[in-house]
């Protein structure tokens, strides 16, 4: 969904600016304990103080954030779910011109990103935006025809065609490159925003959006709105499903666990993918409308925020990587107060409202290889405390697959408090179409490329089991690997009767192993003799 929301965005306010900071001249004689006099320059000071700082950060960081046009190819059409904005008609298209530098060119869809710098030190352009605002453009290095055109408008009314370096839906985020080389005089124009210190946002915290709505900021300058943070760990409409219904777990994402950040700034249709700043105009989050609500007048402004999570992630796409996430091998359960003291009669310092339990523990997982138990209660994940088993999906997802994560537990009828330390598997991707990648972790070997066994959920035979091996996801044409019959979706257990169960103990035994056949042992018992590679 491409900032196409079922609901009528409020335009700007102005008057609510100035409310705001006669607000703070009225408050400050009561915050600083003292009564007000006859006159109060000081009350004037600060709030220019506070305008010039807000002045400031804005100054500091809009010309690191774009305006994105995505420009539907004529075998497609776009079928609008709002009212046109001022009288502009996506269904219409470029209505007036087809140059994108045309200030009368209309994008089909429009949104907002950011100029991030470049974690691989190449000192390439990188755009940060939404996944939704991206979803069927041009990826680089892939012949595909495209869905749509990607173009970014940047400052001084200067732009270029883009195209995804890789994209994640479960994030909601895309990495983007320009399409072709930039001048290097327009490109040392580019500067990338600065992250902000990683330090835990406060409910109150002056906050400052920067983006592109209704389109307007195509001509490179990018509207501001101001406010505060207004609550964390946000849910956006919650996807009720069986857990074994796989299309709407298509739609589900890392957000629907809890990780937004609910701000009150102004964030209309077009500022999706854009910069949520700091009052020092650093990078704190990326505005997103994928929460809003149906029949609402207005949405609820969320942003995703900037974390050691959320860094991760964008490095790994930056890397033209398949963002993975950590996935532990239960089926969690959220219990009341009444019922863990009825299951722990011992434990008489158990007053949370809420507590986690690990009502199944699946065999051959993270989970039980660590030594977690059935109906152990998970009391916190590397030190953040739980109270729903969305909470304990979030966290575990978070930290990504192949990382250690700490778990502290209370256990048995006499409870006693246990710390495991899990190294995690990988989330069960729905929808592996979703997934946009330029480059993969470990090189073909063979002809054949392998995967954590719950890489894909179209592979994972059982919900209820965790097979012991790796997955095959590739099988290229030609190669030893196709001649001896292997096929996509095997798992396999054994590589010269050596175990392997993630695709890091895969490849470190394959390494060993010079120009001679290799015995790979199914999951299932066969064995496969795989003949070298041609010299």
């Amino acid at each position: 969904m491409l900032d196409v929301l079922s609901i009528r965005s409020a335009s700007g306010c102005p008057w609510l600016v100035r409310t705001f900071l006669a607000g703070i001249i009225l408050l400050l004689p009561f915050l600083c304990g003292s009564p007000l006099k006859a006159q109060t320059p000081d009350a004037s000071t600060i709030a220019l103080a506070v305008q010039q700082q807000i002045v400031k950060a804005i100054e500091q960081s809009e010309s690191s954030v774009v305006a994105i046009s995505k420009i539907k190819l004529p075998k497609q059409k776009f079928q609008s779910r709002i009212p046109a904005p001022f009288g502009i008609d996506p269904n219409q298209g470029f209505s007036i011109s087809q140059d994108p530098q045309d200030l009368n060119f209309i994008p089909n869809e429009f949104g907002s990103g950011i100029l991030i710098p470049d974690p691989t030190k190449q000192n390439r352009i990188l755009v940060l935006t939404n996944f939704h605002l991206t979803e069927g453009g041009p990826v680089a290095e892939q012949s595909t025809a495209p869905d749509s055109r990607l173009y970014v408008h940047t400052a001084n009314r200067q732009g270029f065609y883009a195209e995804i370096i890789a994209a994640d839906p479960r994030s909601d985020l895309t990495v983007l490159t320009p399409a072709q080389p930039l001048s290097p005089e327009y490109a040392r124009s580019l500067t990338p925003i600065r992250y902000g210190n990683n330090i835990p946002v406060k409910k109150g915290q002056f906050v400052i959006a920067l983006g592109n709505p209704y389109a307007i900021a195509r001509d490179g300058s990018p509207s501001a709105s101001w406010g505060i943070i207004s609550n964390f760990h946000r849910y956006p409409v919650p996807i009720f499903k069986h857990f074994l219904n796989q299309e709407i777990a298509k739609e589900e994402t890392l957000h629907h666990f809890g990780t937004l950040l609910q701000v009150d700034t102004h964030l209309d249709l077009g500022t999706s993918g854009g910069a949520l700043l700091d009052l020092e105009g650093k990078l704190i989050g990326v505005t997103t409308a994928l929460a809003a609500l149906e029949g609402y007048e207005k949405s609820v402004g969320y942003a995703i925020p900037i974390d050691d999570s959320t860094l991760r992630i964008i490095n790994d796409l930056a890397a033209g990587l398949e963002a993975e996430y950590g996935f532990l091998g239960i089926e969690p359960g959220t219990l009341d107060r009444g019922q863990v003291r009825s299951n722990f009669p011992g434990a008489t310092d158990l007053d949370a409202p809420f507590y986690v339990e690990a009502t199944r523990v699946k065999q051959h997982s993270p989970a039980q290889l660590a030594g977690l138990q059935p109906r152990d209660l998970i009391l916190s994940v590397n030190g953040q405390q739980l109270s729903h088993d969305l909470d304990l999906m979030r966290e575990v997802g978070k930290a990504g697959a192949g990382n250690e994560i700490k778990l502290q537990i209370l256990r048995g009828k006499k409870p006693r408090e246990l710390t495991l330390n899990v190294k995690l598997g990988k989330w069960p991707v729905a929808d592996d179409e979703g997934i946009v990648q330029t480059r993969y972790r470990h090189p073909l070997w063979r002809g054949l490329r392998v995967d954590y066994p719950t890489a894909r959920r179209k592979y994972t035979f059982s919900p209820f089991s965790y097979p012991p091996a790796v997955v095959v996801t590739h099988v290229a044409p030609d190669s030893p690997a196709q001649q001896a019959g292997l096929k996509e979706g095997a798992f396999i257990s054994q590589i010269n009767g050596q175990a392997v169960q993630t695709p890091g103990s895969f490849y470190q035994e394959a390494q060993k192993v010079n120009n001679s056949p290799v015995t790979l042992l199914y999951l299932d018992g066969p064995k496969l003799i795989l003949p070298p590679s041609k010299q």
